[in-house]
């Protein structure tokens, strides 16, 4: 090439490459399941505010509820779907008057819970193949067994 520049003619070196390459071979929904070894799922949970625990249902929340992890209530400003430290009083919401400690438990009318979508996922497919219940130890040994001396 003339030119040695970045940039220069690199459109047609990369479709040159691209006509060079094999296609991809099919692969089997096992190969497919062996890649993905994720259950795909998740669930709506309230978060902590504080810790950042799970929570619990999000359903029947009781205004006098608290953290199993830290103690701190469940019910209150900080974990409702309207809290906003720009809006006034930070609350999105119309209301009357501040509350004036946002982590103290309220009995607020207007209370939502602010829920997250927990898809974290767990490890599918038996023990054996390194997902389900396995152990500590389960998985030191497969590491140990993996760089064996022969």
């Amino acid at each position: 090439m003339k030119y040695k520049q970045k940039g220069y003619r690199e459109s047609e070196q990369r479709d040159r490459d691209r006509d060079r390459r094999e296609p991809p071979k099919p692969r089997t929904p096992e190969e497919r399941q062996l890649r993905h070894m994720m259950e795909r799922s998740a669930r709506v949970i309230l978060r902590c505010h504080q810790c950042s625990a799970d929570a619990g249902p999000v359903e029947g929340l009781d205004p006098a509820a608290v953290c199993s992890a830290c103690g701190a209530a469940l019910h209150c400003c900080r974990n409702c779907a309207h809290f906003d430290t720009g809006a006034r009083w930070e609350c999105r919401e119309a209301i009357t008057a501040p509350v004036l400690d946002k982590t103290a438990a309220n009995t607020c009318p207007l209370f939502k819970a602010n829920t997250v979508l927990d898809a974290t996922g767990r490890r599918s497919g038996s023990p054996a193949s390194g997902g389900g219940n396995a152990s500590p130890s389960d998985a030191r040994a497969a590491f140990d067994n993996l760089f064996k001396k022969k």
